[in-house]
């Protein structure tokens, strides 16, 4: 570094201030100001629509104007994705150019990974470069399958409950064979077999330069460890790192930037809102949450997006209470919940519609309706809107015929193995629809995956024989008229395993002879609703989808995922008090639902709705919801 050039030295002038004020159209408040001019580590907590990404890029503008030519150090600038890349490269504008520089780096966590650790890594050792991408590691992987992966895939599938071998990894630890790779144990004794066979099979494949996204943090683990002088190294090269949306890095991906900051003189900001952490939610154990050491000085708890009665509503609604201060809105409106029934879930979208035109905030304005789940198997998006697609693939066909050329052009153009293990089992699935079978379990139509669960668990020879029968199909695709005769006789096994009757639906699905083609849905996400000379267009979207954006209204739609999600959980949580709140806040089930219902209902401006069914609307929560002067009910 250069003598006397110190960044914790550094002194913002007014002018600098002034100077991103004028680039942004707008002057920062005292809490962004703070922010923009403080170059210590820190961790900075920021409540939705607070403005952090733009507060972010108004410190990088200053600091690229600021840094000589001279300087040989760089500054690292991390994301979660791709999407938060773009976001913060479109405030920069022309200043994005100094850091997509050298020596500066501006990318997601896994592009500092893969190109300072993974592959310098591999390199050394195998003088080659690797490929690091899921669909070509999984594609090989299944391609394999000689008698010994066939035996080590029977006993995983009957003792560990595993299907794909796929899901294996080295893990961060000591590079053993996981379940995941934040899992320290190996999946099977290492002196089994099994062990030795994916012992082999990841060998060959890391060989052959084959590693999954998730993998490649494995490598740099074990490649500092070996190498603990790249520590050393790493903060000389960057004394200066920002991290934004900090929430949503996975367990391995916060730990392995800990390994890398925490113990060096490196600066290093980190900058998210633990409440809307949607990505890194896991089952497992090992998941750890970002937990921010909380500097009352440098958060910004000041909401540009949300109306202060929202944000009254709304605020508490998170697993890490935090101070919040929304726009004084001269007309406030009421959060609204649209009580619906079976007859009525399609007239939901509608009485939003009417809302909006009533309280005249939808032209020229984004109003979406948002929920979780997109499956067909539960209460999802499409059952408030039937149309709703996102413009994916046609897989669906009304004959088998044409479900088995659709699976050749799978396996025979793309190798896809997987791919077409799954569109087998889906027309299993589609023959027990047609037979008007259901899971015994939970009483909806079977997906694959439920398939495979189901039958694992109750009948482990005939899953046996599925799979067998599938690795047999998928080897002599082009013999369509013996798979087809194949496919028949076990679909007869399955129904007369669940005490079902083939019905003429079925018979037509096998002997209907013209072949349809696959194709393109198009993309329908906008529902356009008119009443009274007036048109208002209501976005549909995953809750997912919608993280980041700003809407004038949003709709939050009730889904089910285990559970119903606003029935089962949210409205529980929200009727609840302090004493139980907190209670609530350690539980799974409400830790897994809390931050996609805080996402959903932080988008809006002005105007928030949530839709549930009638029967989840207890009387509790209606006597809550009534009597609150804060929130309106709509029944249909």
């Amino acid at each position: 570094m250069l003598p006397n050039f110190d960044f914790k030295s550094l002194i913002f002038t007014t002018e600098e201030i002034a100077f991103v004020e004028n680039h942004f159209g707008f002057n920062f408040n005292e809490g962004q100001n703070k922010i923009i001019r403080f170059l210590d580590k820190t961790d900075i907590q920021a409540c939705p629509g607070s403005g952090k990404t733009t507060t972010l890029a108004a410190k990088l503008i200053i600091l690229a104007n600021r840094i000589p030519k001279s300087f040989k150090e760089g500054i690292c600038v991390i994301t979660h994705t791709n999407v938060a890349v773009g976001e913060i490269q479109s405030k920069l504008a022309s200043y994005s150019s100094f850091y997509f520089n050298y020596p500066n780096h501006f990318g997601t966590i896994q592009s500092v990974v893969d190109k300072f650790l993974t592959i310098p890594a591999y390199k050394n050792k195998f003088k080659t470069s690797p490929i690091i991408d899921n669909d070509s590691y999984y594609d090989i992987i299944e391609r394999t399958n000689s008698q010994d992966i066939k035996k080590a895939k029977y006993y995983l599938s009957a003792n560990k409950g595993i299907e794909f071998l796929g899901g294996l990894s080295f893990n961060k630890i000591n590079f053993d064979i996981s379940i995941d790779i934040n899992e320290p144990e190996p999946i099977v004794g290492k002196h089994t077999p099994t062990y030795a066979t994916l012992l082999k099979l990841k060998n060959d494949l890391f060989q052959k330069g084959y590693i999954k996204y998730e993998e490649a943090y494995s490598v740099a683990f074990k490649y500092i460890r070996e190498n603990p002088q790249l520590l050393d190294l790493f903060h000389r090269r960057f004394p200066l790192v920002f991290i934004d949306e900090m929430q949503d890095m996975e367990t391995h991906q916060s730990e392995l930037l800990s390994y890398l900051f925490d113990a060096t003189p490196a600066i290093v900001q980190k900058i998210g809102d633990i409440n809307q952490s949607i990505y890194n939610y896991s089952s497992s154990e090992h998941q750890k949450e970002w937990t921010p050491k909380i500097n009352l000085e440098l958060q910004l708890t000041e909401t540009t997006r949300i109306s202060e009665n929202i944000v009254k509503i709304i605020k508490d609604i998170c697993l890490s209470p935090q101070e919040m201060r929304g726009w004084i809105n001269p007309k406030p409106l009421k959060p609204t919940i649209i009580v619906f029934t079976d007859s009525t879930i399609l007239n939901v979208k509608d009485k939003f519609g009417e809302l909006l035109i009533q309280h005249n905030i939808y032209q020229g304005r984004v109003c979406k309706a948002v929920g979780a789940r997109l499956s067909d198997s539960r209460l999802n998006i499409n059952s408030y809107w039937n149309e709703f697609n996102r413009g994916v693939n046609k897989k669906d066909f009304s004959n088998l015929i044409s479900f088995l050329e659709y699976l050749k052009q799978i396996i025979v153009q793309s190798n896809n193995v997987k791919e077409g293990r799954k569109a087998i089992l889906s027309i299993l699935c589609k023959c027990l629809r047609l037979s008007k079978i259901k899971n015994p379990l939970s009483e909806f139509y079977f997906t694959p995956f439920t398939l495979v669960q189901y039958l694992r668990s109750t009948n482990i020879d005939q899953l046996t024989t599925i799979n067998l029968n599938i690795a047999k199909w998928i080897l002599v695709i082009s013999e369509t008229e013996l798979i087809k005769g194949e496919i028949e006789k076990c679909v007869s096994n399955l129904i007369t395993a669940f005490n079902g009757q083939n019905n003429e639906e079925l018979i037509q699905f096998f002997k209907t002879s013209e072949i349809e083609l696959p194709g393109e849905k198009l993309e329908n996400r906008i529902y356009t609703f008119a009443k009274d000379g007036h048109e208002v267009q209501i976005h549909f979207d995953t809750i997912h989808g919608v993280k980041s954006e700003t809407h004038e209204a949003t709709l939050y739609l009730e889904t089910y995922n285990r559970i119903y999600d606003i029935g089962g959980k949210i409205f529980e949580f929200i009727t609840s008090n302090d004493q139980q709140k907190a209670k609530y806040r350690k539980n799974e089930a409400f830790k897994k639902r809390l931050p996609l219902a805080y996402v959903a209902m932080t988008r809006a401006t002005s105007f928030i709705c949530l839709a549930i069914h009638a029967d989840r609307f207890l009387e509790k929560y209606r006597t809550y919801f009534e009597g609150n002067p804060d929130w309106d009910v709509k029944y249909l």
